[in-house]
């Protein structure tokens, strides 16, 4: 489901089903790293449009939590909403290593992904190197499920 009011009535309705929060984190960078941050929110972004196709009807995609790298804020505040609101699951998305260090004062699970450039690829080799990425993906959000459940 996605953040838009038409999915948000369905999470409502459907709350007993969808038990899994997604939030991306990409970083916000004016300086030297601008073309990278904006490439990591590119493709995090994709990633996460693809899973939430997949996994529709169980999963919640919020808004990106965007960053200053240096102060990188409160993304566990996310975590702490979507657990008080009775969601299982909460999965942080990223590109940036980072959060791997980061990840038991988050209150989720940190899924690592090495960003792409996906500048000036043709978007048929863009989708299918998203593709490619998501399904593997897919694999690791189903072992946290069910790391969870025991």
């Amino acid at each position: 489901m996605n953040w838009n009011g038409k999915d948000a009535a369905l999470v409502e309705q459907q709350k007993n089903y969808i038990d899994t929060v997604l939030i991306p984190l990409v970083p916000l960078d004016f300086g030297t790293g601008f073309r990278q941050s904006a490439e990591q929110y590119e493709f995090i972004g994709l990633l996460a449009d693809f899973l939430e196709r997949q996994f529709k009807g169980r999963i919640v995609v919020t808004p990106p939590y965007a960053y200053v790298p240096e102060m990188a804020g409160n993304a566990a505040l996310w975590s702490e909403r979507a657990r008080s609101a009775a969601f299982k699951h909460v999965f942080f998305l990223t590109a940036d290593s980072m959060w791997r260090t980061r990840e038991n004062e988050l209150g989720g699970s940190v899924i690592l992904v090495p960003s792409v450039p996906l500048g000036d690829m043709e978007e048929s080799v863009k989708h299918s190197l998203i593709s490619h990425q998501a399904k593997q993906l897919i694999q690791t959000v189903v072992e946290k499920w069910q790391d969870n459940i025991e």
